[in-house]
């Protein structure tokens, strides 16, 4: 029953994530006992203690919360009193201070490297590094680079997943890219690819989506609880084979049919425990709202390399100033003035690059060649209108070609993205827009208005990515273990280093939630994937303990430190500052990064 499955999964998980931090505090409390250190009380769990028993000078407990457990050592905290006992955490050396300390840290990353051999062992899932969709104007689409390709090397490395090339652009350098080998129809070929810092999601990207498979990971419903997909039968995991009949072999073709039939019934054939089954489903009419502007500018913020644009001379940042001596004042002029243009003709481009302008020729051979110049090209979009839709909302009020949006809903705009943000998340209320037509204001209330003109079909589904399970005997489990242990040391550092360099942004700090939710996901997919992220947890609970931060074993061994350069302990009073500003550290992050959680959770 699909209850039973989840309770599991959730037991697993609880019992994954406290094993980790169990397993470090058993390093503190093995090596204390080594070098006789009285051990006062060893808990499994945090908070009042369900079982306790006293073995000896150590009380164990099971506690409430499930998640870890603590030693407390004799003579440790600040506050202690110190008798100068020999069994008092406090007189011994600081090398055997250091090496309790130290214990959780190598435990930790023992238990990682033990997890990711046995992981490889059983089999772990990956999506593959194939490229799905390919978000125009950005890095990737100017590369050239194609839904349907494969990156089979991303600066030097080999045997890639989507993580890591995930990983590795969005820790890259700026300033050089990297370096990408890219194979289509068998063949292989290089390009350099410059990421771009993405606004939204606080993070670099070179602007690609992992391909998908026809398996349906996730079935949903839109406005109303109209959900086809769930009211026709079809359950997650399901693969699409065919639709109305024909044989398909990508989402692309599913997709197509999908939105071509909105409000008629469709025929899908779905493969379910090795059997075909037979449904009918018919897809809701999918709309969105909108004003009815466009604001594309003749500012080009995206040329696809190789390409005619790009031969001819056009760069990213050129602003289209005329063609053929007549002006332009956004994109839809240029998509005219290419359109109307005749076969052989050759159009004069006027062009502004920076503070010089320059004449560059195009000369376009027939209808293809118009497309592909255009297809070539992607505008940046400003707040200017370029042009209005006919009968809608927009044109009723009065906005005209060359006016200047500059607030709705009494909040100032300064990009196209918040301003699209704001209509498409409003639910149809109605707004109040305000704009400039060169020095005169104006105002006015808007609503805006499906299209339904465009309306598509969707049966709200979502397609699983396409992924390769990665399984190896023990010798094969030691060497790709031991591989995915140095990556994931590296990308540690790495993230760390992106947070300080502001490549990654702060709002992709997670705590907690995001931890469980990881978790969930990762027993969801296999009991081989969960062994591999608790593996990554570890890790990363070992190299964060390591870190000089005060209350954590790193700040621990920094005061070790300075106590054998002075040669004498740091005094109570700084120990117990300390002490308190790195729990007011601590818990600022804790703060923190659950408050991400819930941002996420929020914004699902």
């Amino acid at each position: 029953m699909p209850y039973v499955n989840v309770s599991t999964n959730i037991i697993l998980v609880i019992v994954g994530i406290g094993l980790l931090i169990f397993i470090h505090e058993l390093g503190h409390f093995l090596v204390a006992k080594k070098i006789g250190v009285r051990v006062l009380v060893f808990s499994l769990g945090f908070g009042p203690a369900l079982f306790k028993k006293k073995w000896g000078e150590t009380e164990y407990r099971l506690s409430l919360v499930p998640l870890g457990g603590y030693v407390k050592l004799a003579g440790e905290g600040p506050e202690d009193e110190k008798s100068g006992a020999s069994w008092e955490f406090s007189s011994k050396s600081a090398g055997q201070r250091a090496s309790v300390f130290v214990a959780g840290v190598a435990l930790n990353a023992v238990l990682a490297f033990i997890a990711f051999v046995v992981a490889f062992q059983i089999g772990v899932p990956f999506i593959t590094p194939d490229v799905g969709q390919v978000m125009p104007g950005w890095p990737a689409w100017e590369a050239g680079i194609q839904r349907g390709d494969k990156i089979v090397e991303i600066d030097g490395s080999k045997d890639l997943d989507f993580e890591d090339l995930f990983t590795i652009v969005a820790l890259s350098n700026p300033a050089t890219g990297v370096s990408l080998k890219v194979e289509r129809d068998n063949k292989t070929f290089d390009v350099t690819v410059i990421p771009k810092y993405d606004e939204e999601h606080g993070i670099q990207r070179i602007g690609i989506m992992p391909a998908t498979s026809l398996e349906i990971d996730k079935i949903f419903a839109f406005e109303n609880n109209d959900a086809p997909a769930r009211d026709a039968g079809i359950q997650v995991k399901d693969i699409v084979t065919a639709v109305n009949g024909k044989r398909i072999s990508a989402e692309d073709e599913f997709r197509e049919v999908e939105a071509m039939n909105p409000g008629k019934e469709i025929s899908l054939t779905v493969l379910r425990d090795n059997k075909e089954v037979e449904l009918k489903v018919t897809p809701s009419r999918v709309t969105r709202r909108m004003l009815g502007i466009s604001c594309a500018t003749a500012i080009l913020d995206g040329v696809k390399n190789n390409s005619i644009a790009n031969g001819a001379g056009l760069m990213k940042g050129d602003e289209v100033l005329e063609i053929n001596s007549i002006p332009v004042t956004g994109f839809s002029d240029i998509r005219k003035f290419v359109a109307d243009s005749k076969d052989d003709e050759t159009c004069i481009f006027t062009v502004k690059r920076s503070k010089t302008v320059n004449l560059i020729e195009i000369p376009f051979k027939d209808e293809k060649a118009k497309e592909e110049f255009l297809g070539s090209l992607t505008p940046f979009y400003g707040l200017k209108v370029d042009s209005l839709v006919e009968g809608f909302p927009a044109e009723k009020i009065g906005l005209k070609p060359g006016d200047r949006i500059t607030s709705l809903d009494e909040k100032e705009i300064k990009e196209w993205n918040v301003l699209l943000q704001m209509v498409t998340t409003g639910q149809g209320k109605p707004m109040v827009i305000e704009w400039m037509r060169g020095n005169e204001r104006f105002v006015s209330t808007i609503e805006p208005q499906k299209d339904e003109k465009s309306a598509a079909g969707r049966i709200g589904v979502k397609f699983r990515e396409k992924t390769e399970v990665k399984q190896y005997g023990l010798f094969g489990s030691c060497i790709v273990g031991t591989k995915k242990a140095i990556i994931n040391v590296q990308r540690l550092y790495l993230t760390l280093k992106g947070f300080f360099s502001k490549r990654l942004s702060t709002k992709n700090v997670g705590g907690i939630i995001l931890i469980a939710q990881a978790s969930y996901e990762s027993a969801n997919v296999g009991f081989g994937k969960l062994v591999y992220f608790l593996g990554i947890l570890s890790l990363q609970l070992a190299l964060l303990n390591i870190l000089p931060i005060p209350v954590l074993d790193g700040g621990h061994l920094l005061f070790l430190a300075i106590e054998r350069i002075k040669g004498s302990p740091v005094s109570q009073r700084t120990l117990s500052i300390a002490q308190y500003i790195g729990f007011g550290l601590i818990i600022t992050l804790v703060i923190y990064a659950t408050r991400n959680d819930i941002m996420r959770l929020l914004t699902l």
